[in-house]
């Protein structure tokens, strides 16, 4: 009689759990975006919500979380109850880079449920105007020519932009002096008053003032030219194809969320991707939609890339305290 009574409490549980899902969401959804409104993670967040708001019915909304490099949102994840109601804008850095280069991280992708890829994008190797940079050439030259250890920025400290400025540092023989900050907007503030007038970019946010010539591209870090810069070589043609990297932004949920709630998300991401809306916007921001890279497919590629990102670290000595 108990193994009965014990049968259909589970029974209950069992179709109490899947109501539950099929249903979801039945309140508002936050969505964590690791960067400042305005950053490229934050654009993805915002028309990922828009969308998800209009065909779902809740209220998706966005709260920015720019700290540590994605590190603090990631483990606000970690640590959230996988019902659903909170999803993570995931990036390149804070998962390929960020186990590897902080030790205080404690996570890896397989920690996470991973949802979908969103949008893909290159960075852009830049100078301000008063450097009297106008090719990659000239600034090898100009590096090399410095008295004083020139210094390179990146929109955060850990993210491959950081690691893109150490491989080139190497690959020149010159040693650069990092700057780190703590998202895109704020890098090119500073890159626009000439206080870091050099640096790795995301190229997203950077478009308008290359078009307005306020700051000017050398290289784009893309396999082939930006679309939006046909006149700006990659850094495969000026000679450094070590250095490619593209930047890409994503959907996590919880570990262990729910397997319906999961395919829903999935489902309705790969709608949103497939959207003229959707691509519209993107490419208007400068970043390219990217399709059918989700559930486990998502985690493997994730999983190489913070393979070939630890060798880089590992080689660097680089800890996040640096």
């Amino acid at each position: 009689m108990k193994h009965i009574i014990k049968f259909f409490f589970l029974v209950l549980i069992f179709n109490s759990s899947l109501v539950y899902s099929q249903n979801w969401p039945t309140k508002p959804v936050k969505i964590i975006a690791p960067s400042t409104p305005g950053g490229p993670p934050d654009v993805y967040a915002r028309a990922l919500a828009d969308i998800f708001t209009k065909t779902l019915g809740q209220p998706f909304i966005v709260d920015n979380m720019p700290a540590a490099g994605g590190m603090i949102a990631a483990q606000s994840i970690l640590k959230a109850t996988n019902d659903g109601y909170a999803l993570l804008v995931n990036t390149a850095g804070m998962m390929t880079i960020t186990p590897s280069a902080n030790i205080s991280a404690k996570y890896f992708p397989a920690d996470f449920t991973q949802i979908c890829q969103g949008v893909s994008a290159s960075l852009v190797l830049a100078v301000h105007p008063i450097l009297n940079i106008k090719n990659f050439a000239e600034l090898v030259k100009w590096l090399k020519d410095q008295k004083v250890r020139p210094t390179y920025s990146s929109y955060s400290i850990g993210s491959p932009a950081h690691l893109l400025g150490y491989e080139l540092s190497q690959l020149l023989g010159v040693e650069m002096i990092h700057v780190p900050y703590k998202s895109t907007p704020q890098q090119l503030t500073d890159m626009l008053s000439a206080v870091s007038p050099l640096g790795f970019v995301q190229i997203a946010t950077a478009s308008p003032s290359i078009k307005a010539g306020k700051i000017i591209p050398l290289a784009t870090t893309s396999e082939s030219r930006s679309i939006d810069f046909p006149n700006v070589p990659s850094i495969s043609e000026v000679g450094y194809p070590q250095l490619v990297t593209t930047v890409w932004f994503g959907l996590s949920g919880p570990k262990n969320l729910s397997p319906l709630i999961t395919k829903k998300l999935i489902d309705l991401h790969q709608q949103m991707t497939n959207s003229s809306e959707f691509e519209s916007r993107m490419l208007n921001s400068g970043m390219v939609v990217t399709k059918n890279i989700c559930g486990d497919i998502f985690t493997s590629k994730m999983q190489r890339e913070l393979d070939n990102w630890s060798k880089v670290i590992g080689a660097a000595g680089f800890v996040a305290d640096n």
